[in-house]
């Protein structure tokens, strides 16, 4: 069973997986969620990815039914049923439903819902990380932080939606949300990195954008490799005068960028920096999860 769909502990298939028209998530985005993937069969990171989930529920007051230790063994459980090669991993858990209501009170939601999708790792195509990809500064601001604390993964994603369609629509494969300061914060579903004269210059937490997972384990990877890091206020200018420019999320890993709103980053190649650094994402990657051979690659290579 390639797709496989575990809703509170019990597995459908996925043209059999629902849940309920009352579920709070469903009705108003109420949830958090967590993607992971995995390396020889094996979940990566999911300890992280599981703390960043909790911490998520406890700013939205939201328990999750069963605890971290009751849900990794249902994500555990969930792959081992699935036996995919590799596998991509949607974690989400909702406040609940109760039949017929429609109420934003939260005190009227009934028992939580658990819902871990398992399907094939797909593999992005290989010119993402040999030749670059394309992204764009978009007027879509990301969602200021006394509006939604953006330390929040939750099931609301409408903002980033419109981001990314924005940047589709100019041919951009990502894009980069500015703050309502016009610093630059993230992409839909990526963090940023900018390298100029061999240092790492990233967006810093303070002008909203989630702690990525990836994000986090980059900075003991390039720290490890020397090489010097900084969180700051990068306006758009920044960006364009970068030496090199890369996204990291869970699946993208360390992917380069050749070119930012039409223009192009450096020579419009992957750099020295953020190829060493993808090499090295890998390598340590493998390691954490005990490897001994090649797993399968998103980047297709």
């Amino acid at each position: 069973m390639p797709v496989l769909v575990n809703i509170n502990g019990e597995f459908f298939p996925p043209e059999e997986a629902y849940v309920s028209v009352f579920d709070r998530g469903f009705l108003f985005g109420d949830g958090v969620y967590e993607t992971a993937r995995t390396y020889f069969g094996r979940p990566f990171l999911l300890d992280r990815h599981l703390a960043r989930l909790q911490r998520s529920a406890d700013r939205l007051w939201m328990p999750i039914p069963g605890g971290l230790h009751g849900l990794e063994h249902e994500i555990r459980r969930s792959l081992e049923a699935a036996r995919n090669a590799d596998s991509y991993l949607r974690i989400m858990v909702t406040r609940g439903s109760r039949p017929g209501f429609v109420n934003l009170d939260a005190a009227t939601a009934g028992d939580g819902l658990i819902v871990i999708i398992v399907r094939p790792l797909e593999a992005f195509d290989p010119a993402c990380y040999a030749e670059g990809v394309d992204v764009a500064l978009v007027g879509v601001t990301r969602t200021g932080k006394r509006s939604l604390d953006p330390k929040i993964k939750s099931g609301n994603y409408l903002n980033n939606i419109i981001a990314l369609h924005e940047a589709r629509r100019q041919g951009a494969f990502e894009c980069l949300m500015p703050n309502q300061d016009g610093y630059i914060t993230e992409g839909s579903t990526s963090n940023v990195f900018l390298v100029k004269r061999g240092a790492l210059r990233t967006p810093s937490l303070e002008c909203g954008l989630l702690d990525g997972i990836t994000r986090s384990f980059l900075f003991e990877i390039a720290a490890e490799a020397g090489y010097r890091i900084r969180e700051e206020k990068l306006l758009p200018a920044d960006v364009f005068d970068a030496d090199e420019v890369f996204i990291t999320s869970s699946l993208k890993e360390v992917m380069p960028v050749r070119s930012v709103s039409g223009r192009q980053v450096g020579d419009g190649r992957p750099g020295a920096v953020t190829r060493d650094l993808l090499e090295r994402y890998r390598a340590r990657a493998h390691r954490e999860v005990g490897g001994e051979a090649a797993p399968t690659d998103p980047a297709g290579a």
